[in-house]
């Protein structure tokens, strides 16, 4: 049991674990109908609840106690295609969202909490034998020692983190605003694939582990800091830094065949994922009163994910996969962003785009990463009426098809993402 061949049990945690917490590709760009709705170039605008994710100076902009919430449900869809086989993901829906309550203390200073889902993935393949294609593809032969040898497995996963966010800001200045928010993090995993095949130096033999979950889950902590500057009515710049937080995961990893070798089936796991950091800055500006148009640039540094390793309870899988570590490979991204709004009354008319590169090369795409360069078109529009504000939008990702031939899964992949959107808020 030396090796673990092509499709590793490593690559099949550790990717997937990493990219569920924190890639770009369902991981959540922003939250609130307005800021989705114009694309997410929203640092230098934020002036709602919604200021807590994307720019907590904002906070010091409210008035009067304000409570909102905002929810997103994204659809996802996936093809995967290698040689003749290809194979898509199942309908289905996945939730997300972000509430909070903010309380102006005096005149410039303002206190809150917020919670949010910082992060979500979810895939579920409609899997007729992709195990056997894969198979193929690495040239290895059909026998195994555990019958009944390759069969369709289940490949699914559902990831998400969930951010509790205390936070304050005040009103340096008429121009300058300050906000910051100490973030508790709360990841959770569950996935179930096949687990790869394992090589134990016999010729032509080689041991399926047949069909492996795993369900982990742990706390990180962080902060995030924001600076607002409006010179004038007509003109205002944003910047937010978001630290970087270490998830500690712990939970268990099961194989179903590992009784064949004797060994126990279920063993506890521990990883330790690094979020990386994010900063972002933008500008917006009304060359009439009616219009905004806003522009943002937003970095992550993703090569905080370089190598992400995995520790096994059971004494014999620690011995067995000593090491087991993964190099993502991951380079550092920035995101384009721009947007418009035009009021007229109580109503507002939105629209937005913006170009996310994805930070994962060929070598680390597997089908359980949704990792693709996106380009992203929004839309939607809002109402005010006194204190209460309703706001609906829609976001469509489309992401480039990735052909892969170096990766551990090679194969042509596409997604498309569907995102509608809608925000609720009231100031007392």
């Amino acid at each position: 049991m030396k090796s673990l061949v092509r499709i590793s049990l490593v690559l099949a945690l550790a990717a997937v674990m990493a990219t569920g917490l924190f890639a770009n590709g369902l991981n959540l760009n922003g939250f609130g109908a307005r800021a989705t709705a114009m694309g997410g170039a929203y640092v230098s605008l934020a002036n709602d609840f919604t200021a807590v994710f994307w720019n907590p100076a904002g906070l010091a902009l409210l008035k009067q106690p304000t409570f909102g919430l905002a929810g997103d449900l994204l659809i996802p869809k996936s093809t995967y295609g290698i040689g003749a086989f290809d194979m898509e993901t199942n309908q289905k829906y996945y939730p997300a969202g972000l509430l909070g309550y903010f309380q102006p203390i005096g005149d410039r200073i303002v206190v809150g909490l917020g919670a949010y889902t910082l992060s979500g993935l979810g895939a579920s393949w409609d899997n007729t034998g992709v195990e056997a294609a894969l198979l193929g593809a690495m040239g290895l032969p059909p026998a195994f020692l555990t019958p009944p040898g390759i069969e369709p497995y289940t490949w699914e996963s559902f990831v998400g983190s969930i951010s509790l966010s205390p936070s304050i800001a005040v009103r340096i200045t008429d121009q300058v605003l300050f906000g910051a928010t100490l973030n508790i993090n709360y990841g959770f995993f569950k996935m179930d694939r096949w687990a790869g095949v394992m090589d134990l130096s016999v010729p032509d033999i080689y041991f399926n582990p047949g069909q492996q979950t795993l369900d982990v889950k742990g706390w990180g902590y962080g902060a995030t800091f924001g600076l607002m500057v409006k010179p004038a009515d007509w003109i205002g710049f944003g910047a937010t830094f978001r630290t970087q937080s270490k998830l500690k995961m712990s939970g268990t990893t099961e194989m179903e065949n590992m009784g064949v070798l004797g060994l126990e089936t279920v063993s506890g796991t521990e990883m330790s994922v690094t979020s990386p950091i994010w900063l972002a800055g933008g500008f917006s500006i009304k060359p009439v009163p009616e219009l905004t148009l806003s522009f943002d640039a937003h970095y992550t540094n993703w090569s905080k994910l370089d190598t992400i390793p995995l520790a096994f309870e059971d004494p014999v899988w620690s011995v067995a996969l000593a090491g087991s570590e993964l190099e993502l490979l991951w380079n550092n991204k920035i995101q384009l962003r721009g947007g418009a709004e035009y009021t007229f009354g109580n109503f507002a008319i939105r629209g937005g785009y913006y170009y996310d590169p994805a930070p994962a090369p060929d070598e680390t795409m597997n089908v359980l990463i949704p990792s693709y360069t996106f380009n992203s078109f929004a839309g939607g529009f809002g109402y005010t009426s006194g204190g209460l504000t309703i706001d609906l939008g829609f976001e469509y990702l489309a992401g480039k098809s990735r052909t892969v031939m170096t990766s551990d899964m090679p194969g042509v992949y596409e997604m498309k993402i569907l995102v509608p959107v809608f925000g609720l808020s009231y100031a007392f």
